[in-house]
């Protein structure tokens, strides 16, 4: 590092930084563009008989993550570059010499005024919130919520003139020596009566107030959750008491942690939805949160040693909010995932205002940016921040062994918590550490172990430390294997189609934003020395690193920039908290100045929130719609759902599944296959599947694992319906492989409006058949361009292999030229095969058809191809079809993810048909051949 800094003072000053910073903007972006124009056109070359949103479209999914690679890339090497070639110009341009910079100490005046301005916003932001609290306490005791509502505004202007009027009053009188001691302890009393009153915020926990029919009513209350509150309300309290005694001296307001942890309550809180929705999606989301918990307390399911939780250990923390705090009932998942966000807004909140030096960019930081806005998705981030906030404080990087602890803990913890996330945090952390402690240094502390004084300041820490570790490695292999054998088909299954989603400035800004960051760290260490420069390298690094790792989770399913936005914030927020802060507090550099400016501002307009609505939150009341009933366990007769407002469809579906499997069928093994994850909760049923869902059961290695469960448990009951189709795919395409399992050992019945298989005649001889319920739902008709991307060279070659199946063609409406010529005579062009006897479709698995332009025609073929399919009787009136987008090629036609197809023994003709205007007069070869798969032993 040391040459490296050298190079940089030398030769790269920080006018030329700037400009090649400036220089590299541009030419990333003309880089990305011309490159990804190309890219984009490719087809992408699946491994694995995959589906997901993009295979429809044949989308180039791999062009995103060489797009965000070629990003970071571009701008690392083009800032070289130009910095380069700007250094040998400086040669005969001197005025690339030297810097735009300005900078100077601050006077003992600048540091007074900066001081009564901390103390005047700290003021504001207390009275604001304290007449929030207030009204609470008046609308809780008095109910009279509707007047003071509208009121509110206009007391908040009044608050803030007074509070205005007051703190110029008290700096006025502050420059007369006289009074300024008295004025400085009148202005620190009314902080701290302020502060004392905040912890009140916690009463919101246990309020949930909704308006039914014109009446006010309370839902999920909880003596459990209760408790709990007046717990933390005596704990701030006696906390305070303690705090502002150790500090009544002080002439400085102090700011207690506890004033953290309530204004963390206001930023994060939101009233939880009074209903539980009854669309299957939700049914999947929450069953991510309360499924684990459940097979864990159950049914001993240990996470990554019995299953691999899809999202890591933080899919059982609200659950387990509910369980502690609430009933733990299906319902009270709604509060759970509101108080266990609110926990983790208080817990990095206490880690801001302890590793945070300027409390009042610290405090603002928790009210802005509290869990960026997103009550889902951020509890995977949890430890994001916190990480980076504790491991790159000046607290921790002036003591390595303690450094050293906090990055080895902090990292088992976060890479358990979720191993995308937390493993990037550790990564981009680890070039600091091994340089503290190689080249600092750092481990000749571990030399002197023999000395007393260290073996008691080293050892309590390490040794639980080391037990910790032993117990992590078997859940870090499994981990490590889940990522092998998950990342292989992970862009296809899971990604989203980013060139869709940019079309707005917000997504733009949220998807590529981290870039500069990384700009403004590529900048800052020029004309830096010591201490400060070396940490700028570490910011640096981190940054590149952190990227770099980070885009394989954020580019895999952008949503719009909802993982972006939190990147771009985190890497903001990063520079802005932990290196231009403290180089500024030291001497004020307008450069940086203007760098730590443009990202904190720019990180407000994109993800801060209102702080002059949020003091209203004190009023929210949400109205529960007519739309839904109120559910009561006496009703449904379904502990596990518990008391909660839900659809009448909703309900019925739920009790008549119920009956399923808890009555009718209640010593029959049951695995659900709808990707509503909350059933297994809902009904106590034990998962039997290694995967949580059939959505996460995406590649062929899952499903292969899948495949021998489902052999060695036998389940009798498959859920398959009321069903979420998720990524436009079904269960027969998006678990293609387990499927053709399912499809020859199980048949379709229905009980009411629920559709299940089951391999087991006493089951058969109980329900009905539903083999047309259950092809409506599983058929996938418009294949768009899943045949051709499945058509591939490579799948042919691993996969699938000829199958003899003997069919002619009885009649075209094409002109034959022989050997499987022909020229197209209309718009539509027609071929009838029929098979010399009845097919049993579950033997015959794929159809390849491979057209190919024989005409010379510059113009691309192209058209929409229709693939018919009758039982012996039928006409194509009453046939069942696939269409797919066609164009010169080969494509596969998966025949059997159509259950009218595989359960089908009848089949007895097939008509393939070509339709678009521009094919009338083209001369084509078309051959067919089926398909089948190899046998497991002979596929790649």
């Amino acid at each position: 590092m040391k040459g490296f800094n050298t190079i940089m003072k030398r030769y790269f000053s920080q006018k030329i930084c700037i400009i090649s910073a400036t220089l590299t903007i541009p030419s990333t972006a003309l880089l990305c563009w011309l490159v990804m124009r190309v890219l984009y056109q490719q087809m992408p070359e699946y491994g694995e008989f995959v589906t997901g949103y993009t295979t429809w479209t044949a989308y180039y999914k791999q062009g995103d993550m060489t797009l965000a690679n070629l990003y970071i890339g571009g701008l690392l090497g083009f800032f070289l570059l130009y910095a380069v070639i700007l250094t040998l110009l400086s040669k005969k341009w001197s005025w690339l010499c030297g810097s735009f910079d300005r900078t100077w100490e601050y006077t003992a005046k600048q540091r007074e005024s900066y001081a009564w301005f901390e103390d005047a916003c700290f003021l504001i932001l207390f009275s604001e919130f304290l007449l929030a609290l207030i009204c609470f306490v008046i609308e809780a005791f008095f109910g009279m919520q509707p007047w003071l509502e509208k009121l509110f505004p206009i007391l908040q202007c009044i608050t803030l003139i007074g509070v205005g009027i007051f703190t110029n009053f008290v700096r006025r009188c502050g420059k007369d020596p006289a009074k300024q001691e008295q004025i400085r302890r009148q202005l620190k009393k009314y902080m701290e009566w302020g502060q004392w009153l905040l912890p009140l915020s916690f009463l919101m926990l246990w309020n949930y107030e909704y308006l039914r029919d014109g009446a006010v009513i309370r839902l999920y209350q909880s003596t459990k959750m209760e408790t709990a509150v007046l717990v933390l309300v005596v704990f701030c309290t006696l906390w305070n008491r303690a705090f502002f005694r150790k500090h009544r001296a002080d002439l400085r307001p102090a700011i207690s942690l506890s004033t953290f942890l309530s204004l963390a309550v206001f930023a994060s809180w939101t009233l939880p939805n009074g209903t539980i929705s009854g669309t299957p999606l939700e049914m999947y989301h929450y069953g991510e949160i309360a499924e684990p918990l459940h097979e864990l307390l159950n049914y001993g399911v240990v996470p990554y040693i019995d299953t691999m939780p899809i999202h890591g250990v933080c899919d059982y923390f609200q659950a387990a909010v509910g369980k502690l705090l609430f009933d733990g009932t299906y319902a009270s998942i709604e509060p759970a995932m509101i108080v266990g966000c609110v926990l983790i807004a208080m817990a990095t909140a206490a880690v801001f205002y302890y590793f945070i030096d300027n409390k009042l960019l610290g405090l603002l930081c928790v009210l802005l940016f509290s869990l960026f806005g997103d009550k889902y998705y951020y509890v995977r981030w949890a430890f994001a921040l916190p990480f980076i906030l504790i491991v790159f404080s000046k607290k921790m990087r002036k003591n390595f062994p303690m450094l050293l602890w906090s990055w080895t803990f902090i990292s088992i913890l976060s890479i358990a918590w979720n191993s995308s996330i937390g493993g990037a945090c550790a990564l981009a952390t680890l070039p600091m550490i091994l340089w503290e402690c190689f080249h600092e240094k750092g481990w000749k502390i571990f030399f002197r172990l023999n000395e007393k004084e260290v073996r008691k300041k080293i050892l309590p820490w390490y040794i639980p430390l080391l037990i910790l570790g032993i117990c992590f490695i078997p859940m870090f292999f499994a981990i490590l294997r889940y990522i092998v054998e998950n990342s292989a088909a992970i862009l296809e299954t899971t990604g989203d189609i980013l060139k869709e989603e940019l079309a707005s400035r917000y997504v733009w800004y949220a998807t590529f934003g981290f870039g500069f960051s990384l700009l403004a760290a590529l900048i800052f260490p020029a004309d830096k020395e010591g201490g400060e420069k070396k940490l700028a390298w570490y910011a640096l690094l981190f940054l590149l690193i952190f990227n770099l790792v980070i885009v394989r989770y954020t580019f895999v399913r952008t949503q719009f920039g909802e993982r972006g936005i939190i990147v771009t914030t985190i890497c903001s927020l990063f520079l802005v908290l932990l290196i231009f802060l403290p180089s500024l507090e030291k001497r004020f550099s307008l450069w940086t100045a203007g760098m730590m400016a443009f990202l904190f501002l720019a990180t407000v307009l994109t993800r801060g929130s209102n702080l002059l609505t949020m003091p209203a939150k004190v009023f929210e009341r949400d109205t529960i719609s007519d739309n839904y009933t109120y559910a009561t366990v006496e009703e449904t007769g379904i502990p596990g759902l518990g008391d909660i407002y839900i659809t009448e469809t909703q309900k019925k579906e739920l009790m008549n599944l119920n009956t399923l499997v808890n009555d009718l069928c209640r010593d029959k093994k049951v695995v659900d296959m709808t990707n509503q994850l909350s059933h297994y909760n809902i009904l106590n049923r034990e998962n039997l599947m290694p995967f949580s869902s059939t959505y996460n059961t995406n590649n062929k290695v899952m499903q292969t694992r899948a495949i021998e469960v489902l052999e060695e448990k036998q389940p009798e009951l498959i859920i398959v319906a009321p069903a979420w189709q998720h990524d436009s795919g079904s269960l027969s395409t998006r678990n293609y492989y387990m499927y053709q399992y399912i499809q020859k050992h199980y048949t379709p019945c229905k009980y009411e409006n629920i559709i299940f298989l089951t391999n087991d005649d006493e089951v058969r001889a109980q329900f009905e058949p539903a083999y047309e319920e259950f092809a409506e739902l599983t058929h996938i008709e418009d294949l768009k361009m899943l045949p051709k991307a499945w058509g591939n060279e490579y799948l042919k070659e691993e996969e699938t292999e000829p199958l003899n199946v003997d069919w002619s063609l009885l009649d075209t409406n094409a002109t034959e030229l022989g050997e499987d010529q022909y020229v197209l005579n209309a718009e539509e062009n027609y071929f009838l095969y029929t098979f010399p006897e009845n097919q049993d479709g579950s033997e015959i698995p794929f159809l390849r058809i491979t057209v190919r332009d024989e005409s010379g025609s510059e113009e691309p073929l192209k058209f929409q191809g229709v693939v018919y399919f009758m039982d012996e009787g039928k006409g194509v009136r009453e046939a069942h079809r696939f269409t797919f987008d066609g164009s010169e090629g080969s494509f596969l036609i998966p025949l059997t993810t159509s259950p009218w197809w595989s359960y089908s023994d009848q089949i007895q003709s097939m008509l393939l048909d070509f339709v678009h205007r521009s094919l009338e007069g083209k001369q084509v070869s078309i051959e067919t051949e089926f398909e089948t798969l190899k046998p497991l032993e002979e596929q790649h």
